[in-house]
């Protein structure tokens, strides 16, 4: 179906760009996106995916707004302070984007919960706070051959990583021995633009993959804003990973 013309003027920043045009923002249109973690990634990449012009929108995270969330997650204020992050974030996101088609999930993740709803979605964005969870979103995605895109944040700095199962690393090639995990409990401090500006590199990751466009799926990207540098570690799936099979 043709976009409209409201979608026409509301898109015409990107329309008019070469790789995108009126195709490209229909494969947009079309897409279902699932966001599992709402808090300062989750907000970044959900603000920018739904401005962008994506369909469909699945929103996963069993937390509520807290005080401390508000230096970085920019989709709630005082006034939601005990209210599910995952409904609070429908009504900010549906008001950005009327047309926009969301399905709210008020769980944290786990086996169960990533089994039953990652296969329904196009592309999976990784905006959790905890490897263990990580992990599980990770196998999931790689046994329904799903893509993702990986962020984690702490401090002044953070990584990226876009997994395309069969055709790049996944975070076991990365983390083989879940050394990670470990840290999952802890609470870390970060400078609140910095997951906007991971969140917001999450967001471009999954257009560019809707499009047909390069992926940064051959390696880690970090950013480190202190000497306001990013910088790729490239690396290949390791031999015998299911994320190769």
């Amino acid at each position: 179906m043709d976009l409209d013309n409201a979608a026409r003027e509301v898109y015409s920043r990107q329309i008019i760009i070469n790789e995108i045009g009126e195709a490209g923002q229909r494969k947009l249109r079309d897409a279902s996106v699932l966001v599992i973690g709402c808090g300062g990634l989750g907000s970044a990449a959900l603000l920018y995916l739904a401005a962008m012009g994506i369909g469909c929108l699945g929103l996963c995270d069993g937390d509520v707004v807290s005080p401390s969330n508000l230096n970085r997650q920019v989709l709630y204020t005082m006034d939601d302070i005990g209210k599910p992050k995952v409904s609070v974030a429908r009504d900010r996101l549906s008001a950005i984007n009327p047309k926009l088609k969301i399905t709210i999930y008020n769980h944290y993740l786990d086996e169960r919960v990533a089994g039953e709803i990652i296969p329904h979605y196009d592309i999976v964005v990784d905006c959790l706070d905890s490897f263990d969870a990580r992990f599980i979103l990770n196998d999931a995605c790689v046994a329904a051959k799903k893509p993702f895109i990986h962020a984690g944040v702490g401090e002044f700095g953070g990584q990226l990583m876009t997994v395309t199962p069969g055709t790049g690393p996944c975070l076991r090639c990365l983390f083989p021995n879940e050394k990670q995990s470990k840290r999952s409990n802890e609470v870390s401090g970060v400078v609140g633009a910095v997951p906007g500006i991971l969140g917001t590199m999450q967001a471009l990751e999954v257009v560019k993959y809707l499009l047909g466009l390069p992926v940064s799926n051959d390696g880690l990207v970090i950013y480190d804003s202190l000497r306001m540098n990013l910088e790729k570690i490239h690396f290949e799936a390791s031999p015998g990973c299911v994320c190769g099979k």
